[in-house]
């Protein structure tokens, strides 16, 4: 292991295996982001490698110092490709990546993330706000199926090809030691364990001024991006409801006609969820996109004078200060929503639409 290292994409040296102190798994820019302000700058920089998801684009990941795997969608959760791709990086942890073995594993453990972890112990990242109380309740419908998988042949078999944190996801397993976490959050996964809270305003403040051009730089955030959030009153936080395959597109459509129908949408800005691709312009041609794959939190920090905050259970709406009206419409009125998502509720003041 010694005197290997991990290129840049320009094929520049950016750490050495030896150097390598930290592990930042994730395929949600959430976390990336929670993890480059929990850390100093030097770590980040000097001391962290990268192994990160379609969800951290190119844009990003070409912009951070060390990226060592980046993981690729290979199908829905059942098709061969995505469980031959899990077990092929199973077959190679170890021999690709020795320094697993050694360093701090921070992140996520859900899809190819769990096989990298293997049995190495790690402490989990938040995957955005309150994730664990929305996710990870005796209640929830992840909790529910991922109890029931764990009863299943092919769970059986999941967790005997890829490991037990493979099928036990969002630190429910023996082997996440620590959560850390933007917020307050209940859920029977924390158990006995450390439970660190820390938000991201207070991170931000206490980050030097070079960290945060970093956090800029790496996100590309700029000037002109806030002046086009600021330029319209209401903001509309989207889901991938098509890409996750929750709603037909049709069903989406309509869901949408009926919330836009109560407001001017000139007025309107969509913020793209990172993973979602649905094509709103040929449907709402008068509303306003922001497509950067970029937090809403991370905007939010930078500041933005949106006055309105609008969406359909979207956790995002709680990064907005009090001073934003919230407009929450919730799953109640539609089966598959409430299905998939259970019973969210926003962590703040809201108006139930």
């Amino acid at each position: 292991m010694k005197g290997k290292a991990i290129e840049s994409l320009d094929g520049k040296i950016s750490i050495r295996y030896e150097d390598i102190a930290n592990v930042c798994m994730t395929g949600s820019i959430y976390a990336l982001l929670q993890y480059i302000l929990l850390m100093d700058e030097d770590t980040v920089k000097h001391r962290t490698c990268y192994m990160v998801g379609n969800a951290v684009t190119e844009d990003i990941s070409s912009r951070l110092p060390a990226v060592h795997f980046k993981g690729k969608q290979t199908g829905t959760i059942w098709t061969p490709s995505r469980w031959f791709y899990k077990l092929y990086l199973r077959m190679i942890r170890d021999n690709r990546f020795p320094f697993l073995k050694s360093a701090k594993i921070y992140g996520l453990d859900l899809g190819f993330i769990g096989p990298l972890i293997g049995k190495q112990d790690y402490s989990l990242l938040s995957d955005g706000p309150l994730c664990m109380s929305q996710n990870m309740q005796a209640d929830s419908p992840e909790y529910l199926k991922q109890v029931k998988k764990q009863t299943t042949f092919w769970g059986h078999l999941e967790g005997l090809l890829y490991g037990d944190v493979a099928i036990r996801t969002w630190g429910n397993n023996d082997q996440c030691k620590e959560f850390y976490m933007t917020e307050v959050n209940k859920s029977v996964a924390f158990k006995d364990k450390p439970v660190h809270i820390k938000s991201l305003q207070q991170m931000w403040d206490e980050s030097t001024p070079s960290k945060r051009d970093f956090i800029r730089y790496v996100f590309d955030v700029s000037d002109s991006d806030i002046e086009l959030l600021s330029s319209r009153k209401i903001i509309f936080l989207t889901q991938p409801m098509i890409d996750d395959r929750i709603l037909t597109e049709n069903e989406y459509v309509s869901v949408l006609k009926d919330i836009f129908s109560h407001y001017d949408l000139s007025q309107v800005l969509l913020k793209l969820h990172p993973r979602d691709t649905f094509d709103y312009k040929r449907y709402f041609p008068q509303v306003a996109i922001y497509d950067k794959t970029v937090n809403m939190q991370l905007l939010v920090l930078m500041g933005t004078n949106v006055e309105r905050a609008v969406t359909i259970c979207s956790t995002s709406i709680n990064s907005f200060p009090e001073s934003v009206e919230a407009d929450w419409y919730g799953v109640e009125g539609n089966p598959k929503l409430k299905s998939f998502f259970g019973k969210p509720v926003p962590n703040r003041k809201f108006n139930q639409i």
